[in-house]
């Protein structure tokens, strides 16, 4: 199963995470359902200032352990950056 992710804040910003490789078509589907959760009415007067930030998923580089500020050990994927 593909799975997108959404998050819409106060700001009137939608942030749409997508997987990688997700075409643009699918993407304005995706797009057209969100608007429709948003404002089911669709006035375009409403819409007009919703700010769409897409961007695709990236791979997982590492998990980092906040309290101990450290990484998890089995989590490292690639070069990690900096290094």
């Amino acid at each position: 199963m593909r799975t997108a992710e959404v998050h819409y804040g106060t700001d009137g910003q939608v942030n749409l995470t997508v997987p990688k490789g997700t075409k643009m078509a699918d993407i304005a589907r995706l797009q057209e359902l969100v608007i429709s959760k948003i404002n089911p009415r669709g006035c375009q007067a409403c819409l007009s200032g919703v700010h769409f930030n897409i961007r695709e998923e990236l791979e997982h580089v590492m998990k980092v352990d906040l309290d101990k500020m450290a990484t998890i050990k089995g989590t490292i994927k690639g070069t990690v950056i900096g290094h």
